[in-house]
């Protein structure tokens, strides 16, 4: 494997376990065994290490948010949809959870970013459309906009969420892939209202299997304001 690759890679683990702020251009040269002059003959400073990551990321995305052709939008389809959504959050969690600190420091990514969520939200947008087109989806033009707009902020904002309630492993790390898992079963809840009948039945199994093992309760997440409550 290539230098540059392998920064990309390590960079990426670093960030994504230990925050991208935690992590400076000599740990991740000190974790690769090389010096800081030969991480920066392949990157500049952190912030191209970050923008690099965030073009293959959103090179991910752009993989799967395609619309079938020849075809109607499927069960299966949707089903493929959720889990792209999840791994790609997963693999990439820290551009997720630093969003705003990342965006605030590099104007090169956050025009970049900017174009990207314009082109997702459009790329989602087609794909709604196509459900609804083949009749999987029952919504007007007005509801297909707001949930495709409900759809992105909750993914982009999901990480963010769990670390502002302080939801941590017990090893103090600040993500584990179950409560990510717990952003799809919402996204589930907000398509549930506009999907057709033929559907719904296989719903309980859906949301089953995203909830994997955490509280079906939404209360549940806020585990420090339910303790402040009962104790007033």
């Amino acid at each position: 494997m290539k230098t540059k690759d392998r920064i990309l890679l390590t960079s990426l683990k670093m960030f994504n376990e230990q925050g991208e702020r935690n992590v400076s251009t000599n740990h991740i040269a000190a974790a690769l065994n090389i010096s800081p002059g030969n991480l920066y003959y392949h990157f500049r400073n952190k912030n191209e290490i970050v923008y690099q990551l965030f073009l293959r990321y959103q090179e991910e995305v752009q993989s799967f948010m395609i619309v079938p052709e020849g075809r109607a939008v499927t069960y299966q389809d949707k089903v493929n949809y959720l889990e792209a959504i999840l791994n790609s959050m997963w693999d990439y969690r820290f551009l997720h959870r630093d969003l705003q600190h990342l965006l605030q420091d590099d104007e090169r990514l956050r025009s970049a970013y900017r174009e990207f969520s314009s082109r997702t939200v459009a790329d989602g947008r087609r794909i709604f459309q196509s459900m609804a087109d083949a009749g999987v989806l029952l919504a007007t033009d007005e509801q297909i906009d707001a949930l495709i707009l409900n759809v992105w902020v909750l993914v982009v904002s999901w990480s963010s969420f769990l670390q502002s309630i302080s939801i941590q492993n017990n090893d103090g790390s600040m993500m584990r892939k179950a409560l990510l898992k717990r952003a799809i079963y919402q996204i589930i809840a907000l398509e549930e209202p506009y999907l057709c009948e033929s559907m719904k039945p296989m719903l309980p199994e859906l949301k089953k299997k995203y909830l994997s093992g955490e509280s079906s309760d939404p209360l549940a997440l806020f585990p420090t304001i339910l303790d402040d409550v009962q104790q007033r």
